[in-house]
């Protein structure tokens, strides 16, 4: 969730809370007030009954609202106000009245006095009352939020625009990086701060770069001279036991060249000094690689299959996506056995190689450790490698073993 979009739900929560709150709260006061209200005019009706029969003799009536009767004693009668319902003849259904009942002595004559008030009346006042007290507090609120939300857009716009900055940002462009100033405190640090620690990162990365290219080259150099004078050892008479240290030693050496060569490598992926330079096509790549296999094959005699239902199309390194699937073909004939088999499922987004081979302990979550294999002889770098290579090209690599060990490569949902 976004930050101005939390904002925006955390403003409106507690304020349709306080809505509905203010407008409960006011709808009892203002009921109170308009009850209140009709007590006294009920009160006062009484005081004008009082005086016309004072002043005129005449017993006023008039139903429903005004209801007076003799009394030939006084009448146990305390004042006091409640709620009747009484039949209207007119609307043909039962109305509820506010009744104000009371006895009053006239010249040694008792009179019982009820005089009423329709209740419908003062709903329909306190309804409205109500209703437009709603409205302005939700018309307020609706005013304040549009203008608090401009107002936070345009305050947010250069965090914005910094941020997309920084999304894009890239080592490998050699460019510095250019953040907008702002007149805010805490970004105008966080600003300082970015920048402070891109630019570290940036010579930590440059650092680290020139020394895998001099490791690169420093190291190959050396032990590509001391292999090929080994070598040429070997082409003199030598005794037998000389013989087989140094070809022991050119065996050690080799593993040496290809360890240097895939850690260099993999420091390589890791920093992105390989461009996503073209979309390469998967299949073709593992037709390929098969032509390059076939004497690996054909010496333990695999069956190999290819089904395919669709290009696996992807936008990435074209070194490397030669490195990926030559490293996951070469694992399923290198630890395959003799007469086993290779299928190989390829669909747009998604690529299986499945091979038969012997049983060992790794899992998915060791096998692409690195130097982690199953062959003493593998220095186990090469699906560390195709695992590295997957992460920084939205690929997800899987391993699983049920009757053949499956390795499976797929876009990322």
């Amino acid at each position: 969730m976004k930050f101005l979009a939390k904002i925006n739900r955390n403003y409106l929560i507690p304020f349709a809370i306080v809505l509905f709150a203010v407008t409960a709260a006011g709808y009892f006061i203002i009921s109170i007030i308009i009850t209140q209200g009709a007590k006294e005019r009920l009160l006062s009706k009484v005081y004008l009954v009082e005086r016309q029969i004072k002043n005129t003799g005449e017993i006023p009536n008039l139903h429903p609202v005004i209801e007076v009767q003799k009394a030939d004693n006084e009448p146990g009668l305390s004042p006091s106000f409640k709620k009747v319902t009484i039949w209207n003849e007119m609307e043909k259904e039962d109305e509820i009245f506010l009744e104000y009942s009371s006895k009053i002595n006239i010249g040694d004559i008792w009179y019982i006095v009820k005089i009423r008030q329709s209740s419908i009346e003062n709903e329909d006042i306190l309804l409205i009352l109500a209703l437009t007290m709603f409205i302005l507090l939700l018309s307020a609120f609706i005013i304040s939020f549009i203008s608090i939300r401009r107002m936070n857009r345009t305050v947010w716009s250069g965090f914005e625009r910094n941020l997309h900055e920084i999304e894009n940002y890239s080592f490998r462009l050699n460019k510095d990086i250019s953040l907008e100033r702002s007149d805010i405190e805490e970004f105008e640090r966080l600003n300082i701060v970015v920048m402070d620690f891109i630019s570290r990162l940036k010579s930590d990365y440059l650092m680290l770069k020139e020394f895998t290219e001099n490791a690169s080259h420093e190291i190959q150099t050396p032990l590509s001279i001391a292999l090929m004078n080994l070598e040429e050892i070997l082409q003199h008479d030598i005794k037998e036991d000389v013989f087989k240290k140094v070809v022991t030693v050119i065996n050690s050496l080799k593993r040496l060249i290809t360890l240097n060569q895939s850690l260099i490598l993999l420091a390589k992926i890791e920093n992105m000094q390989f461009e996503k330079d073209s979309e390469v096509s998967l299949n073709e790549i593992i037709l390929r690689k098969k032509e390059d296999l076939s004497a690996f094959i054909d010496a333990k005699n695999l069956d190999v299959e290819i089904k395919a239902e669709g290009n696996f199309l992807i936008r990435m390194n074209v070194y490397l996506s030669d490195i990926l699937i030559g490293n996951l073909f070469t694992n399923a004939v290198n630890h395959n056995i003799m007469d086993g088999i290779i299928r190989i499922f390829i669909k747009p987004g998604f690529l299986q190689i499945c091979n038969t081979g012997e049983n060992h302990a790794l899992t998915d979550k060791t096998i692409f450790n690195r130097f982690v294999s199953g062959n003493p002889k593998s220095p186990g770098l090469g699906l560390a490698i195709v695992r590295q290579i997957c992460e920084t090209h939205n690929l997800e690599v899987q391993y699983s073993k049920e009757e053949l060990h499956c390795f499976t490569v797929q876009i990322k949902s």
